[in-house]
């Protein structure tokens, strides 16, 4: 037998817009689910690249998670 005892997925998305990463953001925050956004590059043309960890599902979210960029 297994148990998720913590889980997330590591995201590394690129927007055409801070318009639509903050629609992003809000619809993680309304869906009630953690995150963590570990890295926030601007790009060229007013492009935003963000690496973001988010809770998988509804498995509770890593008290420390690995691997992440400060």
């Amino acid at each position: 037998m297994k148990r998720v005892i913590a889980g997330c997925i590591d995201l590394t998305l690129e927007f055409d817009s801070v318009s639509t990463y903050n629609a992003y953001i809000a619809d993680i925050k309304a869906k009630h689910q953690r995150f963590n956004v570990l890295n926030y590059e601007e790009l060229p043309g007013d492009r935003i690249r963000v690496r973001v960890q988010r809770q998988y599902n509804n498995s509770p979210f890593p008290a420390v998670v690995e691997g992440g960029e400060k």
